[in-house]
């Protein structure tokens, strides 16, 4: 069960759909509700919300990386409506700010070494 849906989150992209539920994901899935949500919660000790924003968050920071998107711009492409809901499971997830993150993640990745 987790394989079909981890399979259907990476190629549709599925959790950038603000809207996205539970019933949505089965529908999607084809499997029913209640299997995704049992599977998700035996297998990853998180609730299937957890489960769809590790993947937002996954996204949010592969963006906040590689583009000079806006924090807000982030939020939106990977399916977040309010902000404090992403920071909220940003922090969840990383132990940053999208921010913090962000400057950190500049820090390490690029070297100014041109003199």
């Amino acid at each position: 069960t987790i394989a079909t849906v981890d399979a259907l989150m990476e190629a549709r992209k599925l959790y950038r759909d603000a809207n996205l539920n539970l019933d949505r994901l089965a529908r999607k899935a084809g499997i029913p509700a209640r299997q995704i949500s049992a599977a998700i919660n035996r297998a990853m000790d998180k609730n299937v919300s957890q489960y769809v924003n590790d993947y937002r968050i996954g996204e949010a920071c592969r963006l906040l990386a590689a583009t000079q998107k806006s924090v807000t711009e982030v939020m939106f492409e990977v399916g977040f409506q309010t902000k404090s809901n992403f920071n909220r499971e940003f922090r969840r997830v990383t132990d940053m700010t999208p921010i913090g993150w962000r400057e950190r993640k500049g820090e390490s990745g690029v070297s100014s070494a041109s003199s």
